[in-house]
Order: structure tokens, then sequence, then C-alpha cells
């Protein structure tokens, strides 16, 4: 088995996931496992199934922090606009372009912390889905 067909299996099972429950997506998996080989062959195929969720789950688990993202740097950098802009206004200072600023930081700031935590929110849900797949193929090989 190439690597692709294990990735598109694995984007499969997700998908099964997120619409119904861990049993019948674990169904679905194996029935298209058996489908596909038999015997030792889809030993060898659960086996690398369970590398490779394994690998995913620990990929999504560093992408949960925030300091992966290209957002990060621009969150500080519309906060830093934001901060400069309060400062410039309290300072007396009310030209349209400190207003434009002050907004632009804020909207900013705003944005990137959503995109941040629905990344968060994303990579935490594809780390459990793939550890609980692995543990499942865990299971399975040992049978």
């Amino acid at each position: 088995m190439d690597t692709y067909t294990i990735d598109v299996e694995l984007e499969h099972y997700y998908g099964d996931r997120m619409k119904t429950s861990s049993r019948e997506a674990c169904r679905r998996f194996y029935l298209r496992a058996v489908s596909r080989c038999n015997g030792a062959e889809l030993e060898r195929y659960l086996k690398l199934v369970k590398a490779h969720a394994s690998v995913y789950s620990s990929v999504h688990h560093m992408f949960r922090s925030p300091f992966k993202h290209v957002e990060l740097p621009l969150l500080l950098t519309s906060l830093v606009l934001l901060v400069s802009s309060v400062v410039m206004v309290l300072s007396g200072e009310t030209s349209a372009l400190i207003a434009g600023g002050t907004s632009a930081g804020l909207i900013g700031v705003l944005q990137c912390v959503r995109q941040l935590i629905r990344n968060w929110q994303q990579h935490s849900v594809r780390e459990a889905v793939f550890s609980e797949f692995a543990e499942f193929l865990q299971r399975e090989t040992n049978h």
C-alpha cells in the first residue's frame, strides 16, 4: 500500500467519524480494508494505517500550539498597532489616521484570535479522532 492510499483512508475515517459514531466509522473502515486486502496483507495494512494514524495524531498535537501558525505574528502586529493607537488617542491626538489605526488594530486582533481558536479546535478534534483510531487499530492488530 502506498502512502496516498493510506492518507485517503484516514481522511475517509475522519469524515465518517465526524458524521457517525466511533463504532460505525471503525466498521466502515474495516469493510473498506477487507475489500482492499485479505489475510497477511490485511494485517500489514492495518499496522501501516495504525502507524499513520499515530503520526497524524502527533502532528495535530503539535499544531494545537498557537506558535505554529502565521496568525501569531499577525496578532502581535495588530496588538502593537492597537496599543500605539490607543496611546496616541490618550495623548490627545484625534486624527483620522489614528482612528483608522485603532480600528484596524482592534479588528486585526479579533480576527487573529478567532482564527487561532478555530485552528486550536480543529487540531484538537483531529488529534482526538486519530488517537482513538490508532487505539482501535492497536486492539485489532493484537487480536
